[in-house]
């Protein structure tokens, strides 16, 4: 693992905005995944003064490389250098809440100061395709079951966790506690399991086999995308301790202009 308070005060790292909150009257804290130290804290100072050199680049998701010089809590922002503002993001409330939803997974799943490149390059490649158009709901679903086998919480999705045998086409349960899916012979061993449709497995399985690229082309209904996203989320929620807020956020706003009445007017 890479320690990034070691070597020489100033140093230099590629890096995607995870996060930010204002500091004093003009400052920023940032939440930064690097590809060489993992996610790191650091503190731009000034930012959010008029003429700030340092305001443009550190938006949340963009993808940057800064120079930085290492302080006594948290290092300081010195100069940014874009690499890729993701702008088409900006003006897609879904393609953005999904690309913050990996985002926040890889806040939520991750300790400072542990380099994981191979998590890096897919936060910085799944933020990527989402941005130039790919259906961020297949990213998504592809990024989570990627993130969970790298971090060592790997969805079993093939046999019974809890008696090993190989699953059948059936209703099975998918249970975070027990790290995937049981049988039904074993679904009582947890109460909290939640059942999952043929189809919901064929598409989680396709997802672990092929990848992104088979998937992407296969355009499962509303039925199947709301099922499907409802047991990944339940299985991030387990391994992050709380609730995840991004996609929350988008499904209220969704819920609320379904409800808004449409007026009608007449001569």
């Amino acid at each position: 693992m890479s320690e990034p308070r070691r070597g020489d005060r100033l140093y230099r790292t590629e890096a995607i905005v995870l996060s930010g909150v204002d500091f004093k009257e003009a400052d920023r804290i940032l939440t930064l995944y690097t590809r060489e130290h993992g996610k790191i804290g650091v503190i731009a100072k000034g930012i959010r003064k008029p003429g700030s050199k340092l305001g443009y680049g550190l938006d949340q998701l963009s993808r940057v490389r800064v120079m930085l010089a290492r302080g006594r809590e948290l290092d300081v922002v010195t100069n940014v250098e874009l690499v890729d503002p993701h702008l088409p993001l900006s003006g897609d409330l879904r393609a953005y809440s999904y690309a913050s939803h990996m985002g926040e997974l890889v806040n939520r799943l991750t300790k400072e100061h542990e380099e994981q490149r191979k998590l890096f390059d897919l936060l910085a490649g799944a933020i990527s395709v989402v941005s130039d158009g790919v259906d961020p709901f297949a990213v998504a679903r592809y990024f989570e079951i990627s993130l969970f086998s790298l971090l060592g919480y790997r969805i079993e999705l093939y046999s019974c966790v809890r008696c090993g045998r190989e699953l059948q086409a059936a209703v099975n349960s998918l249970s975070p506690r027990l790290g995937g899916l049981l049988c039904p012979a074993c679904e009582l061993a947890d109460a909290a399991a939640l059942a999952l449709s043929v189809n919901a497995q064929k598409y989680l399985r396709l997802l672990d086999r092929e990848g992104l690229t088979e998937i992407v082309h296969r355009l499962p209904g509303e039925a199947l995308r709301a099922e499907v996203e409802k047991a990944m989320l339940l299985y991030a929620r387990y391994y992050c301790e709380r609730d995840l807020t991004s996609l929350a956020v988008l499904r209220s706003m969704q819920r609320d202009d379904q409800a808004e009445p449409v007026s009608s007017s007449g001569d």
